[in-house]
C-alpha cells in the first residue's frame, strides 16, 4: 500500500450493500448489542481525510512481530477497525472505519504480505470522538506485493508519536509506552490480489 499521491484510480469506495440499501460493516457493536445499534442509525458517519502522508517501516520483523502480539489489556479502553472490503486489487483504494468507546489518538498500522512484513504508516495520532463510526480517506492504494494483509491499529488517551524513519529499537520503544498506558487495539484483515 502507498499514498496514492494525486492518482485518481476511478474506482472510489464500493461499499456492500444490505437489502435496504444501506452500507454493511462487518463489525460489532463497542455497547455490547449489534452492528445496527440505535447510535449507529441516529448519528451519520464522520468522514476524515488525512493528507499529512505516510511512512514506512521495512524489515523489522521482531516489531512486526510484537505489534502482532498487542491486546486490549484494559476495559478503559478498546478499538474498532473494518475496511471497505475483505479484498482488494491493485490501485484500489482503501478507506478504514473505526470506533472508539473514548475520544482517542489512532495510529493506523498496514502490514504487508511477504516474508519481510513490510509496514506502511498511513496515519498516526489521529484524533476521532468517542461512540461515533468514522470513516478515514488517507488517499492511500493497494499496491505490490499482493496477498494477506494485517491491518492494525492503536487507540490511546494521548498521542504517542511514532518515529517512522528510526531503528527497529525505536519501534519497540514506541509499542512499550503504547503498552504502559491504556490502550486499545483493533485489528481487520484482508487479502489483496490480482483482477
Amino acid at each position: 500500500m502507498r499514498q496514492a499521491e494525486g492518482e485518481d484510480t476511478g474506482r472510489g469506495r464500493r461499499d456492500r450493500q444490505t437489502g435496504d440499501g444501506e452500507p454493511r460493516r462487518d463489525r460489532r457493536s463497542i455497547e455490547g448489542g449489534d452492528a445496527t445499534s440505535e447510535l449507529s442509525k441516529s448519528e451519520p458517519m464522520l468522514s476524515l481525510v488525512w493528507r499529512e502522508g505516510g511512512c514506512s517501516i521495512d524489515g523489522h520483523r521482531s516489531f512486526v512481530k510484537a505489534l502482532l502480539g498487542l491486546d486490549n489489556t484494559s476495559d478503559a479502553m478498546s478499538l474498532e477497525l473494518w475496511g471497505d472490503s475483505h479484498e482488494y486489487v491493485p490501485f484500489q483504494k482503501v478507506f478504514y472505519y473505526l470506533r472508539v468507546p473514548r475520544a482517542a489518538y489512532i495510529t493506523m498500522l498496514w502490514i504487508g504480505p511477504g516474508p519481510n512484513h513490510d509496514i506502511f504508516v498511513p496515519f498516526q495520532n489521529l484524533r476521532i470522538p468517542a461512540n461515533r463510526d468514522v470513516s478515514v480517506d488517507p488517499d492511500s492504494i493497494i499496491v505490490p506485493p499482493l496477498g494477506r494483509e494485517q491491518w492494525v491499529a492503536v487507540a490511546s488517551l494521548e498521542p504517542i508519536e511514532l518515529p517512522c524513519y528510526a531503528t527497529e529499537t525505536d519501534h519497540l520503544s514506541w509499542l512499550q509506552r503504547v503498552r504502559k498506558l491504556p490502550h486499545g487495539v483493533g485489528r481487520w484483515e484482508v487479502r489483496s490480489k490480482k483482477q
